[in-house]
């Protein structure tokens, strides 16, 4: 068992010795005091302790799976998720002000950003080194930016205590209003870019805020806004980074065995001892269910994932093992829950065999690299429509998903970039043919002007393109194919007038590929092939015969490529880009996808709003759920306290 008790108790004294929300207005959302506390290098590492101790308080917390809990929230009203609990309202979306399901992470949360505020500004008063204010304030940065984006995005904009003179020196009679979503959201992504570019890559300890951590919570920001273009900047940074990769086997990304894989990226740390550990799978076992290593544990019969969800996943799909629909009983009885239950029982988080009554050691998690991927996927198609990238990204996920560990590597067959000089007829890999020499008529050479932005590229002027397609060939020879592989073509190509022709691939890759092009719009095309006949040669041409007369075309970048592909007829599990028609259609498949892979991660409600359907799934499961469910009442209390405040639209 890791040894992580003694930070939480560091932290927990630490945060004892200097809190005194008590004697506070409720509205100024929390305060601490006792500068005296923030003297010595040991005393900022414990006032930093008892801030991520927030996130978990004893278990039952903003960022486990208890009720009011952000996890809960981010499920609630879901095709994924529902309880067998009594919780009809809040299954119907009929959450008010009061309800301490919509308004307990409020009320964890608010506090807490103040604190976060009066440590940094504490912090930046002390006598302690620099090089201790670097390591810590840019964690509490973050995680107070972690915070409000939280808070925005279930609440909407509300007036937190963000200035530290403020913090540290309450007014009791400070009631401001709401301030604006503009305001709200610079804050939020400065505050997060600014402490990724001052935060280490790996944590000096497991579970604190690293450069990864700040920089998805900014990722999650900007999908949040639809910013399609700085999200794909931000997850290749992330990819970038080099130190996150996907786990082998997905059910060991969130085994209590497996913590500090390099898979995760943000998590809540746990021990399977009262107050430290978390009610994984607590929430969802039956009574009558066995623990698989003998270890006596609870269950409170409540989570379940629907059948109607559990049925969209492939029965080959090894995501869904893990989501259990029969057990065998602690009296031996074999249990079909198919016969009389809501759904399965989703135990993501597997039983920790250290486990103890309701505390598992299994760490929350927050952020993984998975949705990393899954974002830069999403973010390239809403950019460009349906790409390679995106299908390529998607098949990494399900090649784990399906076990295709053991994959046929991709192989470069065809690179040619033009660089070379004309010999005759021959540039590099392609030869310039024509084939109907008393009818067609063109001149061509090496364009070195940079016309697709840098390097050389092939420039052809046609006088007259003849009357058969294959009058004027742009032409490779003899590419060796292997049969069954599949190919991906791609090239640069711009044209003087709009313009139609064919690229083709003749003998053991058969494919033609119409090309239509405005003129003087460059474009960067990719495409799927037909799949290999045989072994051997294959040309590859583009047919400018009977297209247009007098005009300019130019080509660069023209690559084949072998694609990687999984062995034993695996690839019947992997997407292709021809299953895509258009944006729409891939949308809704990663919209899919991510429900199989994150489910029970508490991404389902932001991923259903991102995608427009969340009013359209709510009003499905949920008698009074309409648009205001978009957002969360702001608590009661909350109103009473400071009459500046307006409630969101609906409630």
């Amino acid at each position: 068992m890791k040894k992580i008790i003694k930070y939480i108790l560091i932290g927990i004294i630490g945060f004892s010795s200097f809190s005194c929300e008590g004697d506070l207005e409720p509205s100024l959302y929390g305060n601490v005091g006792n500068e005296d506390a923030f003297r010595t290098a040991g005393d900022v590492e414990a006032a930093t302790t008892a801030l991520y101790y927030e996130l978990r308080q004893k278990g039952w917390a903003p960022y486990l799976f208890s009720d009011g809990s952000s996890f809960v929230m981010d499920e609630v009203v879901t095709d994924e998720w529902t309880t067998k609990w009594a919780w009809t309202s809040f299954l119907n979306g009929s959450w008010n002000g009061v309800d301490a399901m919509s308004a307990g992470f409020y009320n964890w949360i608010a506090p807490t950003i103040t604190r976060c505020t009066y440590n940094i500004a504490q912090i930046e008063r002390s006598a302690v080194a620099s090089e201790v204010k670097d390591e810590y304030i840019p964690q509490i940065r973050a995680l107070r930016a972690f915070f409000m984006f939280d808070i925005y995005r279930l609440y909407g904009p509300m007036p937190m205590i963000l200035e530290g003179e403020r913090a540290i020196n309450p007014d009791p009679d400070y009631k401001p209003e709401r301030p604006s979503a503009e305001s709200v959201e610079d804050f939020i992504k400065t505050e997060l870019r600014e402490a990724a570019d001052l935060l280490p890559v790996a944590p000096k300890i497991y579970g604190r805020i690293t450069k990864g951590a700040a920089l998805h919570y900014l990722l999650k920001y900007q999908m949040f806004k639809k910013d399609w273009q700085n999200a794909l900047t931000t997850a290749n940074e992330i990819i970038g980074l080099n130190y996150y990769s996907l786990e082998d086997n997905y059910a060991t990304i969130f085994s209590a065995q497996n913590e500090g894989n390099k898979e995760l990226i943000f998590v809540v740390r746990a021990e399977p001892i009262a107050d430290y550990g978390n009610h994984t799978y607590t929430n969802i076992l039956p009574g009558d269910f066995p623990s698989p290593h003998g270890n006596v544990i609870d269950g409170w019969n409540g989570h379940r994932m629907p059948w109607k969800f559990y049925d969209t996943f492939d029965p080959d799909d090894k995501r869904r093992e893990l989501a259990v629909a029969e057990y065998k009983s602690k009296g031996g009885v074999q249990i079909n829950l198919r016969d009389n239950d809501i759904g399965a029982l989703p135990l993501k988080y597997g039983i920790d065999p250290e486990a103890a009554g309701i505390w598992a050691g299994n760490d929350k998690v927050l952020d993984r690299y998975a949705e990393v991927l899954l974002f830069k996927a999403e973010a390239l198609n809403e950019l460009n429509g349906p790409n390679q990238e995106s299908v390529n990204l998607i098949n990494e996920i399900r090649k784990r998903a399906f076990g295709l560990g053991v994959s046929l590597p991709s192989e470069t067959i065809l690179d040619e970039g033009f660089d070379e000089e004309l010999e005759g007829n021959a540039l590099g890999a392609f030869t310039l043919n024509n084939y109907q020499d008393q009818i067609a008529a063109w001149t061509y050479d090496v364009d070195k002007t940079g016309v697709f932005g840098s390097g050389n590229a092939l420039h052809v002027k046609v006088a007259n393109s003849g009357s058969e397609f294959w009058a004027l060939q742009v032409r490779a020879d003899n590419q060796p194919i292997k049969k069954g592989r599949n190919y991906t073509v791609s090239f640069k190509v711009k044209a003087s007038k709009d313009v139609t022709f064919d690229f083709k691939a003749e003998g053991p890759l058969a494919h033609s590929q119409t090309v239509t092009l405005k003129a003087n719009e460059a474009k960067e095309l990719t495409f799927d092939t037909a799949a290999g006949t045989a072994d051997g040669n294959c040309v590859i041409f583009f047919a400018l015969g009977a297209t247009e007369n007098n005009y300019d075309i130019w080509f660069d970048s023209v690559n084949l490529i072998m694609k990687e592909q999984a062995a034993a007829g695996g690839d019947k599990y992997l997407v292709k880009l021809s299953d895509f028609p258009d944006k729409g259609s891939l949308r809704d498949w990663i919209l899919k996808e991510r429900g199989w892979e994150f489910w029970y991660e508490g991404k389902r409600r932001e991923d259903l709003i991102r995608t427009g359907k969340y009013i359209e799934v709510g009003s499905s499961l949920g008698d009074n759920f309409t648009s205001k469910n978009l957002l969360f009442p702001i608590p009661t209390h909350v109103l009473i306290e400071n009459p500046n405040i307006k409630q969101n639209t609906g409630y």
